[in-house]
């Protein structure tokens, strides 16, 4: 019964047809977002171009400029080029000094993989280009002055956008060092790792739109299956459902990739299949390859971009950081906790695990695999209970974030998971704390509050253990 209304819900949806899903490879601005070389060269280029056509004055220039254009010789105006260009450098290496201060304590002290949050950040992707191209600037503007002859005092168009640029230098100075002291605040850090993961859950909730609501019945393989292998060695980076959509709807292939974005891969291993209708012919290796691997994109390292579960591993990761016997900061791992319950939460009413995808006839062309809320729910529970559950203040904030997460799941099986997690926490935590140890009645009384807040009770208030 199940299945025949997914695919009663699916032929609603026919009038949208499969050109009305958004494509979801990553666009250009993501890429460009992770070639951090571009944005300096960018700069540089622009540098060096306004370098050479502001020396002379010229009637195209803004009025701006050659209104507020500074009177002097071409000796001076090399002479004040190269005084820019050292305070220029001279911020620099302020702000390149101090932002590996704060890249270095932020990597010991929470976790390396929060160094995305500083190389995608305003930093590079800002500061640092308008400090080259004033670099460049300066550099080709004196160099051109070198080629300038007479004495004369004349107004200089490129001393004014020197000044200009050394003012935007000086405010990308102050702004780049408060905008490096919110980092250093773990409460900061945590907070846009939980907003970016959020981010791209919502985008994928909306690719989502088109999908089946429930698996459809299960079906008998087709006489032909092709293994589906990987073109090289890295991690599912994003994988294109539409361009697969359209593949096996033109070949009439059932695609299966059982693989989930943020696993790692080996070249030549098989990462799922395709099921080709018997009467066209099995297709070949490089057939496969060209007509379904273009649509898997892989990539060196995780990326977050597609990647929900590197969220959460990274808040994970801080709060394990932080129960390590070398750092011993509890209060940051309830930090971390606290930003993980607020995304599980937000992650509880959307779609998640597995995803088919049908043609406009109804029929599942494509099937991917992907992790539910009870795999995430696991993967933030098991390694936090297994290092932190001596902790009482980690255990209380466990327990609430099953018991928040089980009111607001939408599958039965995922509040099940959080319900089951609930009461296995005030076990865990005495064995962990061992006995004789007096706060497991205390974590007990709060579990079976929580319990009854389960079954549609109010959520008990945190014990003052728990702050």
């Amino acid at each position: 019964m199940g299945g025949a209304q997914a695919f009663a819900r699916a032929e609603a949806r026919l009038g949208r047809g499969m050109r009305a899903r958004p494509r979801e490879a990553l666009p250009l601005r993501g890429r460009v977002r992770h070639q951090s070389w571009i944005p300096p060269v960018v700069g540089a280029a622009l540098g060096a171009g306004l370098g050479v056509l502001l020396v002379e004055p010229s009637p195209a220039l803004p009025h701006l400029l050659t209104g507020a254009a500074w009177q002097a010789t071409a000796a001076e105006a090399r002479g004040m080029l190269s005084a820019v260009l050292g305070i220029a450098l001279t911020s620099l290496s302020i702000v390149l000094s101090l932002s590996m201060l704060v890249v270095q304590n932020a990597a010991g002290q929470y976790s390396p993989r929060l160094l995305r949050l500083y190389l995608h950040g305003t930093g590079v992707r800002v500061v640092i280009p308008v400090f080259v191209a004033t670099s460049v600037f300066c550099l080709v503007a004196a160099h051109e002055f070198g080629f300038v002859s007479g004495q004369e005092r004349m107004p200089r168009p490129a001393l004014a956008l020197a000044m200009l640029l050394l003012i935007v230098c000086e405010g990308a100075l102050v702004f780049q060092v408060l905008q490096t002291f919110q980092l250093m605040r773990v409460e900061n850090l945590v907070r846009r790792v939980r907003q970016e993961t959020l981010t791209v859950a919502r985008e994928l909730e909306r690719f989502r739109e088109g999908d089946l609501e429930a698996p459809p019945p299960a079906r008998v393989r087709a006489a032909v299956a092709m293994p589906l292998r990987s073109p090289g060695d890295g991690f599912i980076a994003a994988v294109d459902a539409k361009a697969l959509l359209e593949v096996a709807t033109t070949k009439r292939w059932v695609i299966h990739l059982e693989r989930a974005i943020g696993e790692p891969v080996i070249r030549g291993e098989q990462v799922g299949q395709v099921e080709v209708e018997p009467a066209r012919g099995a297709p070949s290796r490089r057939e496969l390859v060209e007509a379904v691997g273009r649509a898997i994109r892989l990539d060196h390292w995780r990326d977050e971009d597609r990647d929900i579960a590197l969220g959460v591993r990274q808040l994970v990761d801080v709060a394990l950081k932080a129960l390590s016997p070398g750092v011993n900061d509890p209060y940051t791992a309830v930090e971390a906790l606290d930003q993980l319950t607020f995304l599980l939460c937000e992650l509880s009413p959307m779609r998640l695990g597995p995803r088919v995808l049908a043609d406009d006839a109804g029929t599942p062309r494509v099937f991917l695999h992907g992790p539910t809320l009870r795999d995430y729910l696991a993967s933030v529970a098991d390694p936090l209970l297994r290092y932190g559950a001596s902790e009482p203040a980690v255990a209380l904030r466990l327990m609430r974030l099953a018991a928040a997460v089980g009111q607001r799941a939408r599958d039965a099986e995922d509040r099940s998971a959080a319900r089951e997690l609930l009461g296995s926490i005030p076990t865990v935590a005495q064995r962990a704390a061992g006995q004789g140890v007096g706060v497991s009645p205390l974590l007990q009384r709060h579990a079976e509050a929580l319990e009854r807040a389960l079954d549609g009770g109010p959520m008990p208030p945190l014990p003052a253990i728990g702050f």
